[in-house]
């Protein structure tokens, strides 16, 4: 099964639900099966969720500007299409893609 390193005890711990699941940098994190010590995803899920937002709103402002007023019902599908699109595809980043770091946060 594909399995995730621990930034801590380097052992191949978190599972994509958990990595995905362990949150940015500035949250608490996730705590390590194996050590027991937080983990959360690095800045590289950050930037993805940054770039995808940006052109989540762009396209979202094009459509709403473009429709008329016969397509109000379709455009306004399109766009919550697009904005489920876009936490599906960073849940997927996360999952997949990056690597875990140390949290910034160890509190709360």
């Amino acid at each position: 099964m594909l399995k995730f390193t621990c930034p801590h005890c380097n052992e191949k711990t978190f599972t994509p639900l958990q990595k995905a699941l362990a949150g940015s940098m500035k949250s608490v994190g996730k705590p390590c099966p194996n050590c027991g010590r937080k983990c959360c995803n690095g800045m590289e899920s950050a930037y993805f969720d940054s770039i995808i937002s940006v052109i989540m709103i762009v396209t979202i402002f094009v459509i709403y500007m473009k429709s008329d007023a016969s397509a109000k019902v379709q455009s306004s599908i399109l766009i919550a299409v697009i904005i489920l699109a876009r936490f599906v595809l960073s849940f997927l980043f996360r999952m997949f893609f990056g690597k875990l770091v140390h949290p910034v946060r160890t509190m709360r």
